[in-house]
């Protein structure tokens, strides 16, 4: 076993607690269809969020690959980005019946699961500090479509107009269809530019 793979076993434990998370909430809902009203908007949080789960051991790779060895902060600043994106994936969706309280999912995700947004924010935010502290030149598009992304992740969950969140939440789609072809790492462990 190298030290990677040790280093980063609390990492993906953590992550891969967030992605089992997030798919049990969706087969929970999904499976009690018939008691609660479904919603496209917690749904496609819910995809972007473990868009970003999967992504993270993508990116992570990428950064072993530009540091000699690691440090103390930057196994701090991983672990903090893993336990924002845990906590992203675990408030989303409710989890049981009572945890909904007799809301439809999208009251449930405007009143209770919208604070996922503010940890995937937190998220992306993280990821722009470790762009600038490994900078390359091509890292300024990491840090603008984070930068962005979780602005409007911010601006759509303090929103109180239910028409514009929508239309932000159609914008985060679009950065994420955009970041996933331009930006973040992609399966082969590369940026895709």
């Amino acid at each position: 076993m190298s030290g990677f793979e040790i280093l980063t076993i609390t990492f993906s434990f953590i992550v891969g607690l967030g992605v089992a998370q997030v798919l049990q909430s969706v087969a929970y809902v999904v499976r009690e269809n018939r008691q609660i009203s479904l919603h496209w908007i917690p749904f496609s949080v819910a995809a972007i969020i473990l868009f970003f789960q999967v992504q993270f051991w993508f990116g992570l790779a990428v950064i072993n690959s530009l540091m000699d060895q690691w440090s103390w902060p930057v196994y701090g600043l991983m672990l903090l980005l893993a336990i924002f994106i845990f906590l992203s994936g675990a408030t989303v969706l409710p989890h049981s019946l009572t945890s909904l309280g007799g809301r439809g999912l999208k009251e449930d995700f405007e009143t209770r699961g919208r604070i996922s947004l503010v940890f995937l924010a937190l998220y992306l935010v993280g990821w722009i500090g470790v762009g600038i502290m490994f900078w390359k030149p091509e890292f300024w598009q990491l840090v603008l479509v984070n930068g962005v992304f979780a602005f409007v992740a911010i601006f759509t969950y303090g929103t109180p107009n239910a028409r514009v969140r929508m239309i932000l939440h159609l914008t985060l789609i679009a950065i994420t269809l955009y970041g996933s072809l331009t930006v973040w790492t992609t399966p082969s462990l590369e940026m895709p530019l």
